[in-house]
């Protein structure tokens, strides 16, 4: 297999990116995975996937349903190999993990680099075009994706199922009038990407601000006692459906303050999955990837300790200068701050980390636009 149009740099060993990295391989692209700092079982983990046995069972994945054996993917520990020899770099690790390996990859970051963060938080690409800026590098084209293209599992030492694609994923541009840009450049590979208006809208087209704090913290006994345990739809119970929904009406009235297309939870997992329902509770249990599923092992876990910092605390902010309400988004963010005996407020994404900081409310969408001074 030797098509090679657009080497691809896989930044992350989670299950989600070695799904895209197998089917990237599948569609004939070289693709180099790495995760900066490996440690000796990380390093063991991605070893295996240079030929590693999958069971796709998604008719959207490239090839269809198969069992297949892929081969071919590469791997190293150097994050700065793995950005050089790469046309399209994209960050699958955690999100509050962006800003050091940004800071890793600075030396081999290019003008021509696309950098393409899976998923990208709210504000990720404002984050690495600053730090990029900063260090002499002023037309790095980087974008973000609303939710993760792939669900996929591990089910062996050599063996992946996939489980689950998005038929939709909203696509954010930094600055957004490379968006035409960007789609030419993934249309091929990423066929579902949806333009977004700007990083923000995108960043706000996610479901998991609902989905993963709230049934956290309303299950916390549980999860605290038992987990993991499997469950479905994140144990979402009626009453907890209500607390997200209600939580959900906040993020969009965000969306409304700057103009973006307005979805509700509902639709944008009826658009993403396919999925129908007369409510949100039961759109939620009827996805199909949902189901049968581990719960969170313990109440340190990225759905409050990656969110929260990531998207929650920066839509807050935004909502605070905006002039918008927001007191159960800041009420999670308390929440977790308690559980935890930490302070994201202090350690998430503020707004001057995100370069918004000096903008007034009728500045920001032209710096959306336009990218840096």
């Amino acid at each position: 297999m030797t098509i090679y149009p657009q080497t691809f740099a896989v930044i992350g060993a989670s299950e989600g990116a070695l799904g895209l990295a197998v089917e990237l391989r599948l569609a004939g692209r070289r693709v180099i995975v790495s995760h900066g700092s490996l440690d000796d079982q990380t390093s063991e983990e991605l070893s295996v996937i240079q030929d590693i046995n999958v069971d796709c069972q998604v008719e959207s994945f490239v090839g269809g349903r198969q069992q297949v054996s892929v081969q071919g993917i590469e791997t190293t520990n150097s994050l700065a190999v793995a950005a050089r020899e790469a046309d399209v770099i994209v960050l699958m690790t955690p999100q509050t993990t962006y800003e050091n390996i940004t800071r890793e990859l600075l030396r081999s970051l290019r003008d021509d680099h696309l950098v393409l963060l899976c998923p990208g938080g709210l504000g990720g690409p404002l984050l690495i075009s600053r730090l990029a800026a900063e260090a002499g590098i002023q037309n790095l084209l980087v974008a973000q994706t609303a939710s993760m293209p792939i669900g996929a599992r591990r089910t062996g030492k050599d063996k992946l199922t996939v489980v689950s694609k998005k038929n939709v994923l909203p696509v954010g541009v930094f600055p957004a009038r490379r968006t035409r840009e960007l789609l030419d450049r993934l249309k091929i590979d990423f066929p579902q990407l949806k333009p977004t208006m700007n990083v923000l809208e995108c960043g706000l087209a996610s479901a998991a601000p609902g989905l993963h704090p709230i049934p956290m913290i309303m299950n916390a006994a549980k999860i605290e006692a038992d987990g993991p345990y499997v469950y479905d739809a994140y144990d979402i119970t009626p009453t907890i459906a209500n607390v997200i929904e209600a939580l959900d009406e906040e993020r969009q009235q965000i969306l409304r303050a700057i103009g973006a297309e307005v979805m509700t939870i509902s639709q944008l997992l009826e658009e993403s999955y396919g999925t129908q329902g007369d409510n949100f509770y039961d759109i939620v249990h009827g996805v199909q990837a949902y189901r049968q599923v581990k719960s969170p092992p313990h109440l340190d876990y990225r759905y409050l300790t990656e969110d929260v910092p990531t998207q929650i605390v920066p839509a807050v902010l935004l909502a605070t200068k905006l002039g918008v309400e927001t007191p159960l988004l800041a009420a999670t963010v308390a929440f977790a701050n308690a559980m935890h005996r930490r302070d994201y407020w202090k350690t998430g994404w503020n707004l001057e980390k995100l370069g918004l900081s000096d903008h007034s409310p009728d500045s920001i969408l032209t710096f959306l636009l336009k990218g840096q001074d």
